[in-house]
């Protein structure tokens, strides 16, 4: 979510990838105990969620023009407001 609000060339399919891996990381990670994994799952998990979801966008096709303009109207409008 934080993703598609600050960096437009996030896609579909990075979403989707931040989603999966970071599910599969708090789940994997609760099961797990002692010296690293005795951190919080959710700050492994946030990790990398963000980072899949960097590396698959930046590895597929970038969002259509409509959804780029549409995210440039939103980021001016919210300069303007300030």
């Amino acid at each position: 979510l934080l993703f598609s609000l600050f960096w437009k060339r996030m896609n579909r399919n990075g979403a989707l990838a931040g989603v999966l891996v970071g599910a599969f990381t708090v789940v994997v990670w609760k099961q797990l105990e002692g010296g690293i994994f005795d951190v919080y799952e959710l700050l492994p998990g946030f990790i990398l969620a963000s980072i899949s979801v960097v590396v698959v966008s930046l590895l597929t096709a970038p969002p259509s023009a409509t959804v780029q303009s549409m995210y440039e109207t939103y980021e001016k409008n919210l300069v303007e407001f300030d």
